[in-house]
């Protein structure tokens, strides 16, 4: 983004925003990269180029909680650089971000040489922003308990089910000592790994309420994970219609098996739900090695993620036209790989979607 276009600049006459632009000085900051702390002076004024930042804050229990985010052309640090308050949030880069630094001392000599009528729409516009930071707060803190709520009911769901699940693997295996015919093998260990995938999936709800992921990392095969994929959605897919292309692969990487396939699994429903009944669906996966990093994506030819929800996909609890499900899919999906130290983002048209998995290679 040209610093002369941003938002910011905008609020200033033509003379005056050419001057503000030449006070910008443009810098970068990696993927978790820590713009300022909370309580720290408030000595300058960040415009968002590209990219998007995190403002945090300590809740009284000590942990860090989300409240607003800002993307390009939004701008924050300002109030604290108008009322000589120190910083109120913590900024904290979510993924590679390229920010406008303007300093304290020049803004406010620049300010105090303007007209009061762009002070006032300037004063105007803050407070606009300082409002839809409040809603977000608020939304963010119901969000919250949405998601303590959604763990309490997992924990109590793990515990519940450890009986049946014992049962199912119990009559399982004594099955396939009793018969050892090569189909009744086969099927009997298709049981045991999806029993295994439903206590994951609950296991996996309850990590992410309590804000951690948990990884059992080993050198993987990917076409194993693949395979595994294929079995679980080839014949559900064909009765719906919608043909599964997954291509061969011979990457191995550290991986969490269990948790990149319910990230792909994930992935894949989604693309089911987006292509819908009509006739020609397809979804392909492939993965390809470069540059030190193994690249997955997932592609559908539904007809593209709506508008309205792209920038929020990862939040908590979005989600668009479907009739079930909680809503923490890709938050999940997003927080697994990033526990991987990867990252995960997608592409959309009208023509289809595709979703990038990037990951280490060792």
């Amino acid at each position: 983004m040209d610093v002369r276009s941003h938002r910011f600049i905008s609020h200033f006459p033509a003379a005056q925003g050419a001057l503000l632009a030449k006070e910008v000085r443009q810098v970068r900051f990696p993927h978790q990269g820590v713009i300022f702390e909370e309580g720290s002076p408030s000595n300058c004024i960040y415009l968002v180029l590209s990219g998007r930042v995190a403002l945090t804050k300590l809740a009284p229990g000590g942990a860090s909680q989300i409240i607003a985010y800002k993307g390009p052309d939004d701008y924050f640090g300002e109030l604290g650089v108008l009322d000589g308050s120190a910083r109120s949030t913590a900024a904290i880069a979510d993924g590679p971000v390229q920010l406008g630094r303007i300093a304290q001392k020049p803004f406010l000599r620049l300010l105090s040489e303007t007209s009061w009528h762009t002070v006032l729409r300037l004063f105007s516009h803050v407070s606009e922003n300082l409002r839809a930071t409040n809603e977000r707060y608020v939304s963010e803190v119901v969000r919250k308990e949405k998601i303590t709520l959604i763990g309490e009911m997992a924990n109590s769901m793990v515990h519940d089910f450890r009986g049946p699940f014992s049962t199912i693997k119990l009559a399982t295996e004594l099955l396939a000592k009793r018969d050892r015919k090569p189909e009744t093998q086969e099927l009997c260990a298709m049981i045991l790994r999806q029993v295994a995938r439903l206590g994951g999936m609950v296991e996996e709800v309850l990590d992410f309420a309590r804000g951690e992921t948990r990884l059992r990392l080993r050198v993987t095969r990917l076409a194993d994970v693949f395979s595994q994929l294929q079995e679980i959605n080839v014949a559900a897919l064909g009765r719906a219609g919608v043909k599964l292309q997954v291509k061969p692969t011979t990457l191995e990487l550290p991986l969490d098996a269990d948790r990149v396939l319910r990230v792909m699994q994930n992935l894949v429903n989604n693309a089911r739900e987006a292509i819908g009944p009509r006739p020609g669906g397809r979804i392909t996966v492939t993965a390809r090695g470069l540059k030190r990093q193994c690249h997955i994506t997932v592609t559908d030819n539904g007809p593209g993620v709506p508008r309205e929800i792209r920038s929020t996909l990862f939040e908590p609890f979005v989600s668009h036209g479907k009739t079930g499900g909680t809503g923490l899919g890709l938050a999940i999906a997003k927080a697994v790989i990033e526990a991987h130290h990867g990252a995960i983002d997608f592409t959309s048209t009208r023509a289809g979607t595709t979703f990038n998995i990037h990951l280490p290679l060792p």
